[in-house]
């Protein structure tokens, strides 16, 4: 029925006792309009009153083949002779205000207060028959043409699929149209099919041939390129607006100075007091609040989404909008992900308490702390390195230097030194100084920037803009050891320093030893929600004084490892076993060298750093067919759960769980890896004190700070576990706050939604 929109509602009580019936125009066919009738009244035997609606321009049809007495009384016997039914007509006027009737004598007629009611509610049912708002899958979120985070979307096409109920949304908004329309201005094609109903709408009513010309503008994209013409009878349609940047942008634009602009959706309140169709805000106190609520937008660095890390962004391409589930795919790391590198870093340095964590490498009071820490001051005694760094003075140092700059980080001024040193003996003499060359100081030939390690390149940038007023000598970084995201980053900011439009031509860089690792891209460490897991036990067990004491010595461990004395923590990063012994990695690691680990290894972080650094290459470098392992986009790409039975040592296990993203541990929509780690835990939770159970606590620490997600009727065991209070005091404690908070406590996650029938 492409010409009707029929909806069922009511007014004053909970039946449906008013079929709405919308008429777009063309043709009236009675048969096919008694016929619709009858099927709509098959349904709801309660209906009483029948509203017709269309616009002012059908009155003369409609007046002639259904406002009569023949044409009433065949639908009434069509329907059921006895029942009584009143019929009433609203013809919209060009203004969008009614004339409204009824056709049985001595009845009232509808008022415009309940006209109103009528329409909003056949808008209400377009929006939920038809999915204007989509929701994101748990494992993904919105990024909107506007930059922000979303975890709902408001996709306004997706109304525009019936001819009549695209005519019926046109109809309902003439009331915010310009008295006469001559140009529509829309923020994207989805709704093109939207503005040129309204044109034919207007040109019927005005009788007018003349076009209208509609054209889109692209939203946020094409708003700074696109050059609008507008007067007093031009009209902007906005689709959707959720964070009202978009009319902002618009109104500020000097071309649209005189139009109107209207939009047909808003989430948030209307404090502009915006021309609007549909407002979230008066629907959900109308109809189902629920359904119109939590349309949260936030910037990038403040989207708690990407905060916790359980879900991955998409981007929303313009108007063409994929909502399909995404699909994931996993991936088992093996010892081929190990590069030379990481392997011959390893055996050089794996004995020296060098790789250390939660450490700012200066003085302990950068917040946020630091994840990983490499100590240069003790790399640098070690004779390979001090080689390395005798080679690259031969090779790449500067004969032409007044004076050498150091960091402030750890081991640069020992760095710095050891360059000095080594420069000397070739007879050259240079100025050391820290941070920065002294006001009264001016460099004649050269300078050299030392650096001890090398994180964000922050502090390197930053001496870099100080030494732009000798941007005409020539100026040479060293680095002592580098850690970086990806290749493109590193190379990124390698430009960033050594770009000069100098004489001397590009600056110099060179690294003595790098690590590929995921530098800030935890936004929220694993210890610090372990911290605040460790708050929450503590008001779950303040009155027993034994547990209490076991979440005391663990919280006091992690606050104070970052301080100066503590420099971070190195052999006990990972909560214990079961029965309270230190994680240690057995002999053969497939990801060290064969003969690094002959004997069992104790110094966690070190492992911490060997994982780190493999998941990170597997986020980063492609494979040789060209598949980033675990790479963002729209396929979920995972761990594989069988890494938890390959690598069943529990420093290992801690260092995965620890270093991965959550969306590479959230098996909780896929039965078969759900249930691989829900078999796992409860063998675990079996079997507490075995050597295969040593890694029982991290993963229960995981499970409940939701870094690993796995299905609730996979976690099996926990009601008849064996976990001894008094032996496993941590691990006890860790499986009832498990049984508490993730099941027993059931969130209701489906949205009910009562749609009057």
């Amino acid at each position: 029925m492409k010409n009707f929109y029929f909806y069922q509602t009511d007014l004053s009580t909970n039946k449906p006792n008013f079929l709405v019936c919308f008429y777009s125009g063309a043709t009236f066919c009675l048969e096919a309009f008694c016929n619709e009738v009858v099927t709509q009244f098959k349904s709801s035997i309660f209906i009483r009153n029948i509203v017709f609606i269309t616009p002012e321009f059908n009155k003369d049809e409609i007046t002639q083949k259904l406002l009569n007495p023949e044409a009433q009384i065949k639908i009434k016997d069509r329907v059921n002779s006895f029942q009584e039914i009143n019929f009433h007509t609203c013809f919209v006027k060009r203004n969008g205000q009614f004339e409204l009737t009824v056709f049985n004598e001595g009845k009232s007629k509808l008022k415009s207060v309940e006209m109103n009611n009528l329409i909003d509610f056949g808008l209400y049912n377009i929006i939920i028959n038809r999915n204007l708002i989509v929701e994101a899958h748990s494992n993904i979120h919105f990024i909107k043409p506007s930059g922000k985070h979303t975890s709902k979307f408001i996709d306004v096409k997706n109304l525009l699929e019936s001819s009549a109920e695209i005519s019926f949304i046109a109809t309902s908004l003439l009331k915010l149209l310009p008295e006469k329309l001559s140009k529509i201005y829309v923020d994207t094609s989805g709704v093109y099919s939207l503005a040129f109903e309204l044109s034919n709408i207007t040109r019927a009513f005005d009788k007018s041939a003349e076009i209208i010309s509609i054209d889109s503008f692209g939203s946020y994209g094409g708003l700074e390129q696109y050059n609008f013409s507008s007067d007093a009878n031009t009209l902007v349609l906005i689709s959707a607006s959720t964070s009202n940047n978009l009319f902002k942008k618009l109104r500020i634009n000097s071309s649209l100075e005189k139009a109107s602009l209207v939009s047909v959706i808003m989430t948030q309140v209307n404090d502009s007091e915006q021309k609007v169709l549909v407002e979230f805000e008066k629907y959900k106190n109308k109809f189902c609040k629920s359904y119109f609520e939590h349309f949260h937008s936030y910037d990038e660095n403040e989207c708690p989404m990407c905060l916790k890390e359980h879900s991955i962004p998409i981007a929303l391409d313009k108007s063409r909008f994929i909502f399909d589930s995404p699909r994931t795919e996993a991936y088992l790391p093996l010892a081929v992900d190990s590069d030379n590198n990481l392997r011959c870093l390893i055996n050089k340095y794996k004995d020296l308490d060098a790789f250390r964590c939660l450490f700012d490498g200066v003085d302990g009071t950068k917040k946020p702390t630091p994840e990983y820490f490499i100590d240069v001051s003790k790399i640098i005694q070690q004779q390979s390195f001090k080689e390395r760094v005798q080679n690259n003075i031969h090779r790449f140092f500067p004969l032409n230097t007044d004076c050498i700059i150091h960091c402030k980080d750890q081991g640069a001024k020992e760095l710095a030194n050891l360059i000095q040193k080594n420069i000397s003996q070739l007879d050259l003499e240079v100025d050391l100084y820290d941070g920065e060359i002294p006001h009264e100081i001016t460099p004649k030939k050269g300078i050299v920037v030392v650096a001890g390690s090398l994180e964000s390149g922050k502090s390197l940038l930053n001496i870099s803009r100080a030494l732009r007023k000798f941007n005409e000598l020539p100026i040479t970084y060293i680095v002592g050891f580098a850690k970086y995201n990806s290749e493109s980053e590193f190379k990124k900011l390698q430009m960033d320093l050594k770009f000069s439009e100098g004489p001397c031509g590009f600056h110099q860089f060179h690294v003595i030893e790098k690590i590929l690792m995921p530098i800030n891209e935890h936004k929220e460490n694993s210890w610090d929600k372990e911290l605040e897991l460790l708050k929450k036990l503590g008001e779950n067990h303040q009155n027993d004084a034994a547990l209490k004491a076991v979440i005391e010595q663990r919280d006091k461990k992690l606050r104070s490892a970052s301080s100066i004395k503590n420099q971070g923590l190195g052999k006990h990063l990972f909560l214990a076993s079961p029965v309270g012994k230190d994680l240690v990695l057995g002999k053969t690691f497939a990801f060290w060298n064969k003969g690094d680990n002959d004997h069992d290894f104790y110094h966690q972080s070190t492992v911490y750093f060997t994982v780190s650094s493999v998941l990170q290459r597997l986020r980063t470098t492609a494979k040789n067919n060209g598949t980033i392992p675990l790479g963002t986009g729209y396929i979920i790409r995972q761990l594989d759960p069988l890494l938890f039975d390959r690598f069943n040592e529990g420093v290992i296990q801690a260092s995965v769980l620890r270093t991965a993203k959550s969306r590479e541990l959230d098996y909780s929509a896929d039965d078969a890896k759900s249930r691989i780690i829900g078999s796992l835990i409860e063998r675990m939770l079996k079997f507490p004190e075995t050597e295969e159970s040593t890694g029982l606590p991290e993963i229960l620490l995981a499970l409940c700070t939701k870094k690993l997600q796995v299905k609730k009727d996979h976690l099996l065991g926990f009601s008849n576990h064996s976990i001894d209070k008094v032996k496993h005091s941590m691990t006890w404690m860790l499986v009832e706050y498990a049984k508490q908070e993730i099941l027993e406590n059931t969130t209701a996650n489906e949205l009910s939604v009562t749609v009057p029938l």
